[in-house]
C-alpha cells in the first residue's frame, strides 16, 4: 500500500506540468494554424509559444516562436503574433464570438486581413 502511495506522489508533479500544455487551432479557407503553449492561453508573459502555419492554397508549412499581444494602457491580451522572415502574422480576437481575425503584412507591402 505504501508502495502505490509513493508511485502515485512520485507521478503527481507529472501530471500537473502536463496540464500547463495548450493547444490552440485556427483554420479558414487557406490556413490552418495551430499554437502550442506551455503556459494558459492568456498569460501575458508567456515565453514559450511555438506555432505552425499551413497554408493550404500552396500546401507549405512554416513554423516559429510566437508572443501575446496586448492592448492600449491596461494590457489586456487579445491575441498573438508570429513572424516568419520578414512576414507578421497577427490573430487578434473579435468582437465577434468565436472569430478570429489574422493579418498577414509583410515589411514594406500592404496588409491582408481575414478572420479565421
Amino acid at each position: 500500500m505504501k508502495l502505490i502511495i509513493i508511485l502515485l506522489l512520485a507521478l503527481f508533479p507529472l501530471c500537473s506540468s502536463a496540464s500547463n500544455h495548450y493547444a490552440l487551432v485556427f483554420e479558414n479557407n487557406t490556413i490552418l494554424l495551430v499554437l502550442n503553449l506551455k503556459c494558459s492561453p492568456c498569460d501575458l508573459n508567456c515565453a514559450n509559444i511555438q506555432y505552425q502555419l499551413f497554408n493550404k492554397e500552396t500546401e507549405s508549412v512554416i513554423s516559429g516562436a510566437a508572443k501575446p499581444v496586448t492592448t492600449g494602457i491596461e494590457n489586456n491580451f487579445c491575441g498573438y503574433m508570429m513572424r516568419n522572415n520578414n512576414t507578421f502574422y497577427t490573430l487578434i480576437e473579435s468582437d465577434n464570438e468565436n472569430v478570429w481575425d489574422m493579418s498577414v503584412e509583410e515589411k514594406g507591402t500592404q496588409q491582408n486581413k481575414d478572420a479565421v
